[in-house]
């Protein structure tokens, strides 16, 4: 048996001028590697295998591929093509640098006209939690370079940096992305690292019991499922099929001007449960029946969009923008009817302003000023202004889901671990705005975990490039219930430009490409660029 690690696979990269480590699984007594170049042998290296791993060294070679590496252990031989030597860099952090490009696909459309940069790859490992152990091989990825079919998973500030980083110096760039959305960075630290801060090392405990565990996953199901099975059983609205009824002035239904933020509505303030909302617009005889888009913002908390009594499209929660596609023959000349069911879950409901609201047609690309969001070079009939609503059937808050894979260590063990064994140019953090409430420890936690991230990849000046959040304005569009939220994000901000003075670490001041009213800017570009830069500054 021979099974190299998982990340040591077909279109890897290594890299460059660092020692090129192979690690795995053996049962054999002797393990060789071999690294070609066509019918050239370039280097090579043997070692003795001991308790059932093997760690293999080759000499650090510059820039180059593509390359052969051949593993022979015993009758075993593997081969693994279309090797590069280049730049790695590791992404770790929450939602924002998860952020796919599938996200930005209206921000950017150019960068969807025929991709093709084989030599750019991701590596992306899926959620992983684990509160024992830590993984020594990751359980998840393969190298997959850009193109049509992989683009839209890719992470688009890592996308963007890599760009920058392959324009400027020609060679392979991989990321090996290791990022959740929600993550806080406790997660993303060992039991060692947290040994300073022990009330997170309780807060993690339980969570080692499988029984404790498999009781927390099954509230999460069972109070998301009651929640919305209540609601689907006392909606009037779906009991009556008010997606289908083809007036805008029904008995019943009220006014009420969209966008919203329903705090700032007296008749919606705190309301929880179903609501619907319904108006009429005109198509002129030369767009009727042609295929549209649909774009609506963001809403909190859920949606499903209904013209002319069909489902367009749907959004199981309140962050990504809706974009939905309308059908050809669905859009009539003269009047049509728009109806949204809208879910709120925690009282906070919002459809939130500033952003487009309308039926597009032709080609464009969406742009911002940080909270006017527009749809240049699209024809649109624009679906903001007046509508009506009714309540479909109003509830208590779903109860809170308890997220484990964000506990300490869960990440950590289940995710990076594994990667450590495996040489990079440098790390990409992005992550925050889970610990906003605990800013008071987060610059030592911090700066434990560039310092251990340093010692895990066994190189004391490993560049670290992380990222100053952005504006936003918190108590707006992620309220609590007071007027303080903001001071949370200012907090946050302060730190992160405190640990600027760690040796090597570099902070992204990237404030402008921030939106107002979006937690999840799509500006991503100038931002992966700016860190693409201090990569750029580094030896190569």
């Amino acid at each position: 048996m021979l099974k190299p690690m998982r990340l040591i696979s077909d279109g890897c990269i290594f890299q460059r001028n660092k020692e090129i480590r192979i690690c795995g699984e053996t049962d054999c007594n002797k393990i060789s590697a071999e690294l070609w170049e066509g019918e050239s042998l370039l280097s090579e290296a043997a070692v003795d295998v001991q308790e059932g791993s093997f760690t293999l060294i080759l000499p650090q070679r510059k820039a180059g591929g593509p390359y052969t590496l051949k593993l022979q252990g015993g009758e075993d031989t593997l081969t693994i093509s279309d090797v590069y030597i280049g730049d790695v860099i590791q992404l770790v952090g929450q939602s924002n640098i998860e952020f796919p490009m599938s996200r930005v696909m209206e921000t950017y459309p150019e960068e969807f006209e025929a991709p093709d940069l084989p030599m750019i790859r991701s590596f992306k490992i899926v959620e992983r939690r684990e509160f024992h152990t830590p993984l020594s091989d990751p359980e998840t990825g393969a190298w997959l370079p850009v193109r049509e079919d992989t683009l839209p998973d890719f992470s688009a500030v890592g996308y963007f940096m890599a760009k920058k980083l392959f324009a400027k110096s020609g060679v392979a760039v991989g990321l090996i992305d290791t990022t959740l959305g929600g993550s806080a960075i406790e997660s993303w630290m060992s039991k060692e690292m947290l040994e300073a801060f022990p009330k997170q090392l309780e807060i993690v405990e339980p969570y080692k019991d499988e029984t404790y565990l498999e009781k927390v996953l099954a509230e999460n199901e069972e109070h998301y499922t009651s929640w919305h099975t209540w609601i689907d059983i006392h909606d009037a609205g779906l009991q009556e099929s008010w997606q289908e009824k083809q007036s805008g002035n029904d008995d019943g239904w009220e006014d009420i001007t969209l966008p919203c933020i329903f705090q700032k509505e007296p008749r919606l303030k705190g309301f929880t449960g179903s609501i619907w909302f319904r108006r009429s617009f005109q198509i002129d005889a030369d767009k009727a029946g042609k295929e549209a888009l649909l774009w609506f913002g963001t809403m909190t908390d859920s949606d499903e969009i209904f013209i002319n009594g069909v489902s367009v499209g749907k959004t199981e929660y309140c962050y990504p923008p809706r974009r939905y596609e309308i059908p050809a023959g669905l859009l009539k000349e003269g009047e049509n009817i728009i109806t949204i069911r809208m879910l709120v879950e925690k009282g906070t409901g919002r459809v939130t302003d500033g952003k487009v609201y309308g039926i597009l047609y032709g080609d464009g690309k969406r742009s911002t000023d940080g909270f006017y969001e527009s749809a240049e070079g699209y024809e649109v009939v624009r679906l903001d202004g007046p509508w009506t609503y009714r309540i479909g059937t109003a509830s208590e808050k779903i109860e809170p889901t308890d997220f484990v894979s964000w506990k300490p260590t869960a990440l950590y063990n289940g995710m990076l671990h594994p990667c450590t064994k495996y040489n990079i140019k440098g790390i990409f953090f992005y992550q925050g705005e889970s610990n906003l409430l605990a800013t008071d420890i987060y610059e030592a936690e911090f700066r434990t975990l560039v310092s251990s991230y340093r010692k895990l990849w066994r190189d004391e000046t490993l560049p670290f490039v992380y990222v100053l959040l952005p504006q936003f304005d918190l108590v707006t569009y992620e309220p609590d219930g007071t007027d303080e939220k903001n001071t949370h994000w200012e907090d946050m901000q302060s730190c992160q430009r405190a640990c600027a003075d760690i040796p090597g670490t570099y902070l992204v001041e990237a404030l402008e490409t921030g939106e107002i009213n979006d937690l999840h800017p799509q500006r991503k570009k100038e931002m992966g660029e700016l860190a693409a830069a201090y990569f750029l500054k580094q030896p190569s």
